[in-house]
């Protein structure tokens, strides 16, 4: 199985045009704080944010970008277990090196701080990995843009 911590990515065509499209997925995903399950989310202009609980924001999300094409309308863009939680992921373990560079560089003189920087991009390796492996958990979100503008796609799990 492929490392793929940031989801897979996913490629919707349909001949409906672009503002078809938008007022399809508005129409067909609940409103953000109603309390069942379900496809929510925003979609701001091209942008389409998605994710599937009002209360569990670890959950599945996809975020895509819808543009024009000559049949009509492409949605393309990337759905996983959790987006947003590994860019911040990522983001924490890209800075802890540069912070135990910056004390090492001033004449830090604490191990704890190397240990705890080790310890953390460890946790991040970790957490990264088990993010890849539960990447099919976005699959119902793309499923759902499937049905709401009524096309087929294309992803790593069809």
């Amino acid at each position: 199985m492929p490392f793929r911590p940031f989801g897979f990515s996913f490629e919707l065509r349909t001949p409906l045009d672009l503002t078809e499209v938008r007022r399809r997925v508005r129409d067909c995903k609940r409103s953000i704080v109603d309390p069942s399950d379900g496809p929510r989310g925003l979609v701001l202009g091209r942008l389409v944010w998605l994710w599937n609980s009002a209360w569990y924001s670890q959950g599945p999300m996809l975020v895509g970008w819808m543009s024009h094409d000559r049949q009509g309308c492409r949605l393309s863009g990337r759905s996983g277990s959790d987006l947003n939680g590994m860019l911040g992921i990522t983001a924490a373990a890209l800075f802890m090196p540069v912070v135990a560079f910056l004390d090492y560089r001033d004449g830090g003189s604490s191990p704890w701080l190397y240990v705890i920087v080790a310890l953390t991009v460890l946790a991040a390796i970790i957490l990264l990995v088990a993010g890849s492996n539960d990447r099919r958990e976005g699959l119902p979100l793309v499923t759902f843009l499937e049905t709401a503008i009524g096309t087929g796609g294309r992803h790593e799990f069809h």
